[in-house]
């Protein structure tokens, strides 16, 4: 299953549950269009949101804000590996809740990117259509190779 597809399952259910949500990422309009497109498709509790464009300093105090909020949920739009050095340190403030790191998916849930068609969807090939349709996203898949090695070598 695609991340999209299961970040929006996920909201879809949260809404039905009343379940609080705090988004973090993504580019101030996209996030403020997200935010209202989840408030009126599935009637999300959104408790609270931060743009992905903050300085480093201001980390801490985001922290605080999100396990002030009481969200349950979490759903970070930074791209890799940002968004799992991220939702690892906001955890060692807040690790009550679930944290799903989802890259690109609020311009995709907004229309500002196009899905990959279903073909592709089905292949399990829809990294690569995107990567073919944008290919300067060729770097930023190599920084995956690095942070994977991070990650089995213990170094993240």
């Amino acid at each position: 299953m695609a991340g999209a597809d299961l970040w929006e399952a996920l909201m879809a259910r949260a809404g039905a549950e009343g379940t609080p949500v705090f988004l973090v990422g993504g580019k101030p309009d996209v996030l403020a269009q997200t935010d209202d497109k989840l408030r009126q498709q599935w009637n999300v509790n959104i408790v609270g949101s931060q743009d992905g464009y903050f300085p480093p300093e201001q980390r801490q105090a985001l922290f605080e804000r999100i396990r002030d909020s009481g969200a349950a949920i979490i759903t970070v739009a930074m791209g890799s590996p940002k968004q799992e050095i991220f939702m690892r340190d906001c955890r060692q403030v807040y690790p009550g809740a679930l944290y799903m790191g989802v890259g690109g998916t609020y311009d995709v849930f907004t229309g500002h990117v196009k899905r990959a068609p279903k073909v592709w969807q089905n292949l399990g090939l829809e990294w690569l259509y995107r990567l073919l349709s944008q290919p300067s996203r060729i770097k930023r898949q190599l920084k995956l190779l690095r942070y994977l090695r991070w990650h089995y070598t213990g170094q993240l």
